[in-house]
């Protein structure tokens, strides 16, 4: 549930290790506040392999600390129309551990889920346009509405945390102004919690709200304002990511990046010049003669 409520989004993984060669769409790193409080973070990444004509989201969580502590992974997979393939969930709270490996065909999901060591087997069949709710925002992206204000998406989707098929919708609001950067509002309805997204034009999602369960997230440009004073493991997002995340391509950090470069640029020399249409232009001036009245 705590995922739900991030919308983007743990333990010894026990699937198999992310492809090498995708083009990265997205990766950022985000806090997780509740109230004024840093109770965690979650690390998200989406992919397209332009070879298989996949789409892949992988997004580690973590939030709490000893054993009050709960993580949580998802890498789902699917096809270029963001029909589901596959996906394997991770979970982990306290003592409890809880895995979900999925594979789709055929209109057909089929799921080994294990709980606490106990397996249960589920198959159920997939009604035509559910996908799993990672993919969301590329849903909208892809709509022929697409993703613009004063707009209504319903859409069914796949609950990852439990393998379930829930009913949801998005209504998108008007363009807000969420942390400098110009947004679309999305308030988003699914599994009967209401929660806001904030998103720019390419589908990245740079902030969220959960407002009855005060719970928050925030991308930052930096992974040390997310992962600060929360426990880390470079060997889990190794094991999950394939390396550990630099949280590089997202607006948040390209545009720290840029104002950094600006600040560090030398100031223009007459050896530079100056740019075109910019500095002062000095014209000549002809010596002021000062006036004497009279003779």
């Amino acid at each position: 549930m705590v995922r739900k409520i991030l919308t983007i989004a743990s333990v010894v993984l026990l699937f198999a290790v992310k492809p090498a060669h995708a083009d990265i769409l997205f990766e950022g790193y985000a806090k997780i506040l509740s109230g004024d409080q840093h109770i965690g973070y979650v690390i998200s990444r989406y992919e397209f392999d332009a070879k298989k004509k996949n789409f892949i989201s992988t997004y580690f969580l973590k939030t709490g600390k000893g054993p009050s502590e709960v993580t949580e992974s998802v890498r789902a997979i699917a096809d270029a129309e963001l029909t589901p393939i596959s996906y394997e969930y991770t979970t982990l709270a306290g003592k409890d551990i809880k895995t979900i490996d999925a594979k789709f065909k055929a209109g057909t999901m089929i799921a080994a889920i294990k709980n606490n060591g106990k397996v249960q087997r589920i198959e159920k069949k997939i009604p035509k346009g559910t996908f799993l709710s990672t993919f969301l925002v590329y849903l909208m992206l892809k709509s022929k509405d697409g993703l613009r204000s004063e707009t209504n998406y319903e859409y069914q989707a796949i609950a990852e945390e439990d393998a379930s098929i829930q009913k949801g919708q998005a209504l998108v609001g008007k363009e807000e102004i969420f942390n400098g950067f110009k947004t679309l509002k999305i308030l988003n309805t699914f599994k009967d919690v209401k929660f806001l997204s904030y998103v720019n034009d390419r589908g990245e999602v740079l902030g969220t709200n959960a407002m009855a369960q005060g719970i928050s997230t925030e991308l930052v440009a930096n992974p040390a304002d997310a992962t600060n004073g929360q426990s880390y493991s470079a060997t889990i997002l190794k094991t999950l990511f394939g390396a550990i995340p630099e949280g590089k391509a997202n607006m948040i950090s390209r545009a720290k990046e840029v104002k950094a470069a600006e600040a560090a640029a030398p100031a223009p020399t007459k050896q530079m010049g100056v740019p075109a249409g910019q500095g002062i232009m000095i014209k000549a001036q002809p010596n002021k003669v000062e006036e004497k009245k009279g003779n």
